[in-house]
């Protein structure tokens, strides 16, 4: 729910270079049974092309069974070749490019919610690296650093960039209400990057680009192809991922001792704001969106309670628990679109 913006900057590397390539000068709509399929029809017809076919495709599978990985928690099988350096370098990019759309807009670093934030997500990072599970590479030499972005007219969002670097709008804080619904956002967040999903959806777009040329030679229609990617393909695998991040982030807020029911109710607040977005006509249908709908989630969520409490009650959270106080306790309620002075919240409802 929360990953749209770096996903939006990930994303202009791939779609620029591949769709550029591949797609430009091809926008005009053709009849499917034109001299494109006649050129496909051709092209298997012929013998020392569909040598050339096979040995691609062997060679595509080859190199597709070599990169799998195993995500953490979920143990879900994924692919990955983009090595980790390219991927960090890519984020950096991204990284000064959020910095510069949100400069004058990020509370210093001693601000007093920078500073609950942070201790929030420190606490966060300390119980995934107590997940065997998890990749400690992924953790170790990172300069974790936490950006609140005081812009009440921002709609709510939070991203975790690899690297390190986390955001979170203050439009967000409201619906999050305490200490433990920020902690279900940020161990969300976090989540997409323990499971490398920033890697895995750069990993997947050459594929993508490739089944579009295949595509636009069978039917010659670009509309149609795009459609039929992000339909079945594209945005099936964005709410695959939505979800994993859901359940990894669950364990691990569960390690970090924040109260796992919290994120039912986090999920039931969303489910509230985005029916005010449907009402105005901003909201899409699961089925053509990037993430799974809220209703799902919740229900999610419940069915993977038992394993969180359990987890929780193994993490030996008496003496951590109610460690943080809840946000109401130390911010006070202002109306919507109102300015937010150092360490106060506005209201975005």
């Amino acid at each position: 729910m929360f990953g749209n913006l770096w996903k939006m900057n990930f994303g202009r590397l791939s779609k620029t270079r591949w769709n550029s390539r591949f797609y430009s000068g091809s926008s005009q709509y053709r009849r499917f049974n034109n001299r494109q399929s006649n050129n496909f029809t051709t092209l298997i017809a012929d013998p020392t092309a569909r040598k050339y076919i096979g040995l691609t495709a062997g060679a595509g599978a080859l190199f597709y069974l070599t990169h799998l990985e195993e995500a953490p928690v979920s143990g879900r099988m994924r692919f990955i070749w983009l090595p980790r350096s390219l991927e960090l370098k890519i984020a950096n990019y991204s990284y000064n490019s959020v910095l510069r759309e949100t400069q004058g807009s990020i509370l210093p670093s001693n601000d007093p919610l920078t500073i609950k934030v942070t201790k929030i997500f420190r606490q966060i990072v300390e119980a995934a690296a107590k997940d065997p599970s998890i990749d400690k590479e992924l953790l170790q030499g990172i300069d974790w650093e936490v950006h609140i972005v005081n812009d009440p007219r921002a709609p709510p969002n939070a991203f975790v960039l690899p690297g390190g670097k986390v955001f979170v709008f203050s439009s967000i804080l409201n619906i999050c209400k305490n200490d433990d619904g920020l902690a279900t956002v940020l161990s969300h967040e976090f989540a997409h990057q323990l499971a490398r999903h920033t890697a895995e959806n750069l990993s997947k777009a050459p594929i993508y680009s490739i089944l579009g040329v295949v595509l636009y030679t069978i039917t010659g229609a670009d509309v149609f192809n795009r459609l039929i990617l992000d339909s079945f393909l594209k945005m099936p695998a964005s709410r695959q991922m939505e979800t994993e991040a859901d359940h990894i982030g669950l364990m691990v807020m569960s390690r970090a001792c924040f109260k796992t029911e919290e994120a039912v109710q986090l999920w039931e607040r969303m489910a509230q704001f985005e029916q005010k977005m449907k009402g105005a006509g901003r909201f899409a249908p699961e089925f053509l969106s990037t993430h799974p709908a809220s209703d799902r989630r919740i229900e999610n969520m419940k069915s993977w309670m038992p394993q969180a409490q359990e987890l929780r009650a193994q993490s030996n959270c008496g003496a951590t628990g109610g460690f943080y106080d809840d946000f109401q306790t130390l911010f006070g309620g202002r109306r919507s679109g109102q300015s937010v002075p150092s360490g106060e919240i506005a209201s975005i409802f």
